[in-house]
């Protein structure tokens, strides 16, 4: 296992790292924003998916279409990860985060006053290119300010936040379409999310410190240009940081990491897109019901990102993410058997009782996003940490969340249950793949 393991060597002499550059009160003011930029994403992500009827009244179209711009807004997410790592990687994370904070906040304002379908599509796509920023820029600046030692179980608090944001959406929606009607209570619910995201990203260029280690690489960089080009030529030169060795690692590592977290995405994503109708058109349970289940199903995946993220700090992440993906196979699998007995059972309680017990395993079956969030912010280095985690990413969202379900729909004929436990395939592609990625658990975040 050692070929597969990144080593934790101690950074050198008076070396800037994430052990010694900040202040215990700096540690917590960039977790807190990397906090609420996960939530501010998140809650962007989800404007379209929970007013689904009301944006497609409101726009006189199908509801496809709608699911169309979700479907487009996801696919421009891809080009946002190469983008605004870059940028981060080149300019720094603060200016970064304050870019896509506040493009895609504005977006959601504007989108509330439009009344074009067209146009409105436009705001969406540009928003989505905004948002694939967050999650390389977000978990950079995480990972190059935590301590090696519980970086794992903070980094799956701060995955785990994703999943508040959509409940604060939920929240925030729900009050506004109740209280001012369908059409002005999305476009009021799309002002004050837009507005949030504004208002961080404005206090964020005031209060959010730029990563020291990031900007002890660029500095080193821009003080040795002799060396670099030395290095440039030479790449196997002793002290290279980019040598025939690494790139191979590099390379090998992030296609791994990038199937690994492909298959924890698509395991979920067929929990969230199938799981709704499963449980009213096929469980027979009514919407207050229904949402029940997905409520304790959400509650069960934060909880299990908290458990396997603790967990990789102790075994490393990719023990934590294989035993996390292993259940995953277990819950898809054991809701594949079971699960088909509500299908006959509709609207009893019998019926309620094996659809949670089914769900529950298929909701804890996904926590390997507890885990890769930060492993693969670690994996990848300094000079290029952005980029990386924002292309591995979205790749995998792009991929696992946006074209897995639909392939899996049509291999099912259509049948909701048989594509939400095709889940199962994902779990274990997750847990095949992250065998390959290289071991970080202990590494040191350096320039």
């Amino acid at each position: 296992m050692t070929a597969h393991h990144v080593p934790d060597v101690a950074p050198a002499a008076g070396a800037v790292n994430a052990e010694n550059a900040y202040t215990p009160r700096e540690r917590k003011v960039v977790l807190a924003f990397a906090i609420i930029g996960a939530l501010i994403e998140s809650m962007e992500l989800n404007l379209l998916s929970y007013p689904l009827r009301d944006l497609a009244d409101s726009f006189e179209v199908s509801t496809q279409a709608v699911v169309t711009v979700i479907t487009l807004q996801s696919i421009a997410s891809i080009a946002g990860g190469f983008i605004f790592g870059w940028t981060a990687d080149r300019w720094g994370r603060r200016p970064t985060y304050v870019a896509f904070t506040s493009i895609y906040g504005t977006l959601a304002v504007l989108g509330a006053f439009l009344t074009s379908f067209e146009l409105f599509t436009v705001t969406r796509v540009v928003a989505g290119i905004a948002m694939g920023g967050a999650f390389g820029v977000i978990f950079a600046m995480f990972t190059e300010t935590w301590k090696t030692k519980n970086r794992g179980l903070m980094g799956s608090v701060l995955q785990g936040m994703f999943i508040c944001g959509t409940l604060i959406t939920q929240a925030i929606l729900f009050a506004t379409i109740t209280s001012f009607g369908s059409d002005a209570g999305w476009r009021t619910g799309f002002v004050v999310i837009g507005a949030m995201s504004v208002g961080i990203g404005v206090v964020a260029l005031r209060s959010l410190p730029e990563s020291k280690v990031w900007r002890a690489a660029r500095d080193a960089a821009a003080a040795a240009p002799a060396k670099d080009t030395a290095l440039q030529t030479d790449p196997s030169a002793p002290g290279s940081s980019a040598s025939p060795d690494e790139r191979r690692r590099v390379l090998l590592g992030g296609v791994f990491l990038t199937l690994a977290t492909t298959g924890i995405f698509a395991a979920s994503y067929c929990y969230i897109t199938f799981g709704p109708t499963y449980l009213r058109e096929y469980a027979g349970l009514s919407l207050g019901w229904a949402t029940i289940v997905l409520s304790i199903g959400t509650l069960l995946g934060i909880a299990s990102y908290i458990t396997f993220g603790a967990l990789s700090d102790r075994i490393g992440r990719r023990g934590s993410t294989f035993f996390s993906c292993a259940v995953g196979v277990v819950g898809f699998g054991l809701f594949l058997a079971i699960g088909s007995d509500t299908e006959t059972a509709q609207g009893s309680g019998s019926a309620w009782s094996t659809a949670t017990a089914a769900l529950a395993g298929a909701a804890i079956g996904y926590a390997g996003f507890g885990v890769v969030g930060t492993w693969i912010s670690e994996f990848y280095p300094t000079r290029y940490r952005a980029l990386g985690s924002g292309a591995t990413y979205y790749v995998a969202r792009g991929v696992g969340s946006g074209l897995f379900p639909l392939v899996a729909l049509m291999a099912a004929d259509g049948n909701i249950h048989r594509a939400m436990g095709f889940g199962v395939i994902g779990a274990v592609v997750g847990m095949v793949g992250c065998l390959v990625v290289p071991e970080t658990r202990d590494k040191v975040i350096t320039s």
